[in-house]
């Protein structure tokens, strides 16, 4: 497999479906300092994963109400790889087609030190604005993921922690090794805390659990499966959750070989 997490990351934001149910680890009202120490260098090593290249994939967001009705809206998502001797990136989500005026459009600009920023064109031909940081829990085109799951804004927070894994019983999740990573968010909304699993081998982010306010589970992330497409492995599906209000949106991936 080549380097899948680069596709975690970029094509996220990334995240997520839980197949199979995992169990957050408890919330420690008061870390150690290693603890604090080892979160912070493993969240800088998630936020510095960059893509290589300039790429554009088509995908469709299928969105599942409370009520069961799903509805699908395409999007297409062109990641621009950072300029030489820079740490800046970005992602731009474009739902609707170019030649329709309807639709919306998300540009995420990442940094390695840096808060994501995020850049919303509502109807194609108007303005872009910027969107303030207070805004970034606003939905994507109406599905499960706000502008902050997409740009994996909990990364950034003040408050990073290692969760130690039990001596020779590693985390697993997705039969993969890994390594849990809480991220408490100082002003407590809409997430209070996160917790996330890394794949101990390629540092991708496979899972993650968003809490409220209350310390109750409010969102499940997960990568789904990968296709080997001419030779390498990609990404074909994610999911999230929203475990308090019964939705669920699906971001799967248009994946053909080159022609």
């Amino acid at each position: 497999m080549n380097r899948p997490h680069r596709l975690l990351t970029i094509l996220i934001t990334g995240l997520f479906l839980v197949l199979t149910r995992t169990d957050s680890p408890a919330a420690d009202a008061a870390p150690g300092p290693r603890e604090q120490a080892d979160g912070q260098t493993l969240a800088r090593e998630v936020r510095s994963l960059q893509p290589a290249s300039t790429t554009t994939n088509r995908a469709t967001l299928e969105i599942r109400n409370a009520a069961g009705k799903r509805h699908r809206v395409p999007v297409v998502i062109e990641t621009l790889a950072p300029t030489a001797g820079t740490d800046r990136w970005s992602t731009r989500y474009r739902t609707g087609s170019a030649d329709t005026a309807t639709g919306e459009t998300l540009e995420i600009v990442h940094r390695v030190d840096a808060a994501p920023e995020y850049c919303f064109e509502g109807v194609p031909g108007t303005a872009a604005s910027p969107i303030a940081a207070t805004g970034s829990g606003r939905s994507f085109a109406g599905s499960d993921f706000s502008f902050a799951d997409l740009g994996l804004e909990f990364l950034h927070w003040p408050q990073q922690r290692l969760i130690p894994a039990p001596k020779d019983n590693p985390h697993m999740v997705k039969g993969r090794s890994c390594r849990v990573l809480e991220s408490r968010n100082p002003t407590g909304t809409p997430y209070s805390r996160v917790v996330s699993w890394i794949d101990l081998e390629f540092r991708g982010l496979i899972q993650a659990d968003a809490y409220d306010a209350r310390g109750e589970l409010l969102k499940q992330f997960s990568v789904g499966s990968f296709k080997k497409v001419d030779g390498s492995w990609r990404l074909k599906d994610m999911e999230i959750i929203d475990e308090q209000r019964g939705t669920k949106t699906r971001l799967e991936f248009e994946l053909t070989v080159p022609q």
